[in-house]
């Protein structure tokens, strides 16, 4: 599926992250849903999914890098950047409990339980409009969805998609912004999932976010 990510209400991030999943039914290639994904990072208050743990530990601090005559320049990075193990790395708000699926995605949760973001990369396979369209369709079957838009768009000079819809989740309703763009063999997306009230704040957070992402 595409964009894979997520916010969930407050509680339990995991748990919430599942049954979005499995509500909204979304099956793409090689990517999580993002519909889904609304709900696959973010936690309720008392979460112990395995595999959670600090920022600080989980992710390295940018720092640069020795250069040996004759190379390029090691790519510089946003002052705060940390680097992710699937390639690239962004600066995410600090206080937030963040929670790998697997070494190339990594989700982030604000404390009040939210607002959720999402940091991923695959191989790139086939076309990625294609492919979220396919998920987009499967969406329909999640509660209350409602697309509000899927279409082309650039990111850092690189062609992308941009999805965003809404949804409910156990009563409570959510909205979903998820980005995804190719470089070089590789898929990266970049997602968030936040509860409509907190609006103002998931989106200057998440453009934040978007701002210092950098593939390395």
């Amino acid at each position: 599926m595409p964009p894979g990510a997520a916010v969930g209400p407050a509680g339990h991030p995991a748990r919430r992250r599942t049954g979005i999943l499995a509500a909204l039914g979304v099956v793409a290639v090689g990517v999580v849903v993002a519909v889904l994904l609304t709900m696959s990072a973010g936690g309720p208050k008392g979460d112990t999914r395995a595999g959670s743990s600090s920022a600080a530990a989980s992710s390295e601090e940018a720092s640069p890098s020795p250069t040996v005559e004759g190379t390029s320049r090691p790519r510089s990075l946003p002052p705060g950047a940390h680097r992710e193990a699937g390639g690239f790395a962004w600066v995410t708000p600090k206080g937030w409990r963040r929670d790998t699926k697997t070494g190339a995605e990594v989700h982030y949760t604000s404390p009040d339980g939210r607002q959720e973001l999402l940091g991923k990369s695959s191989l790139a396979r086939g076309d990625l409009m294609e492919t979220w369209r396919t998920s987009e369709q499967n969406a329909h079957r999640g509660q209350d969805y409602v697309k509000i838009r899927l279409e082309d768009t650039t990111f850092q000079g690189h062609p992308a998609v941009v999805w965003e819809y809404t949804f409910t989740l156990k009563g409570v309703p959510w909205h979903a912004q998820l980005l995804g763009f190719d470089v070089d063999g590789k898929s990266y997306q970049i997602n968030t999932w936040y509860q409509p009230d907190a609006e103002a704040r998931a989106l200057k957070t998440y453009g934040k976010v978007k701002d210092s992402f950098t593939v390395l």
